[in-house]
């Protein structure tokens, strides 16, 4: 007997992708490890890899967080496949954390 594995995952974004804009640094792969989505992200112009969490999918969309450790700088995305096969739509959505300063005068 034959068991039938159905996995429910966006296979149209299995791959490696970076945005086409040239400002860009991020690379993300994405694959399939022991029947689950995996999700790897990079700044690929120094190397330094993000912190990936909270992935959740389905047969048309990944959704994931990220946190960049040297600047703290936390992400959270949506891809969807595009309009063609090597082309992905991405919804990027991020918070920084800094530190403000008091400004002297007009109080």
């Amino acid at each position: 007997m034959t068991n039938v594995i159905h996995l429910n995952i966006p296979f149209a974004l299995l791959g490696r992708w970076r945005s086409d804009n040239e400002d860009g640094r991020s690379e993300y792969r994405i694959s399939v490890d022991a029947g689950a989505l995996k999700v790897a992200a990079i700044d690929f112009v120094d190397g330094e890899p993000y912190e990936v969490s909270s992935i959740v999918y389905d047969r048309i969309m990944l959704a994931f967080d990220t946190l960049m450790p040297s600047t703290g700088r936390r992400g959270h995305l949506v891809l969807k496949a595009g309009s063609a096969p090597d082309r992905a739509q991405q919804t990027f959505t991020f918070t920084d954390t800094l530190e403000m300063v008091r400004q002297k005068g007009d109080e």
